[in-house]
């Protein structure tokens, strides 16, 4: 059996991207999202999170720009304080994530990936773990679709030929749909939109039905 998890990155992150992840589970293939819970659109991303129960949520943990780059870079000392102080982060973000959703995250990932920076990515395995909640990369993770470098990476054709090579199992398709909206700041624009229309194509629901491929959110594995 093959079963596919569809996780929308950055709710809460600006308006369009709320409207677009919403218009993902809605209308597209879309399963799950994961929230910024310091995102300046935190507010009306919980509203719509009410309104769609069925929408699962876990936690996109975010840290500095500055911090981000001293603990991935291997290479150079970093004071064990910043360490410390990055669980503590993490740990205070899952608070955060409860007081406004009234629930634990169904599962946890992080912006550009800082939940598996080597520093703390034993502490976040080993918080995962104990509250019995799956990080990204726990399934099969599929990071192609992904247009930063070429927007033939978010097309219906190349969404088509990732469904048709994928393993059996449990998948984890990372994606990014959103509205262009003026308080989004992102160097990540318009391939926001060709990902939400790939995602609500008719053409990729068909292709799912044919190769019986499972949607579920991360709740369900």
């Amino acid at each position: 059996m093959k079963r596919l998890i569809v996780n929308a990155d950055d709710l809460g992150h600006s308006k369009g991207i709320n409207e677009g992840i919403i218009k993902g589970y809605k209308d597209g293939i879309v399963t799950s999202t994961s929230l910024m819970v310091y995102g300046q659109a935190v507010d009306g991303a919980i509203d719509l999170i009410k309104k769609n129960p069925g929408l699962g949520v876990g936690l996109h943990f975010q840290i500095k720009d500055y911090d981000w780059n001293l603990l991935w870079n291997l290479k150079k000392v970093v004071a064990p304080v910043l360490i410390e102080d990055t669980k503590k982060e993490f740990l205070n973000q899952i608070k955060i994530f409860q007081k406004l959703t009234d629930k634990m995250p169904d599962h946890i990932d992080g912006h550009y990936h800082v939940h598996r920076m080597p520093r703390i990515y034993r502490f976040i395995h080993a918080y995962g773990r104990e509250n019995h909640i799956p990080l990204r990369g726990d399934v099969n993770f599929i990071r192609s679709f992904f247009g930063k470098s070429s927007n033939e990476a978010v097309t219906v054709g190349n969404l088509v030929g990732i469904l048709r090579n994928l393993p059996d199992g449990i998948s984890e398709l990372m994606c990014h749909p959103g509205f262009v909206s003026v308080d989004l700041k992102s160097s990540y624009l318009k391939q926001r939109e060709i990902e939400l229309g790939t995602l609500t194509s008719p053409e990729i629901k068909r292709e799912l039905k044919r190769l019986r491929i499972e949607l579920i959110p991360w709740n369900k594995i």
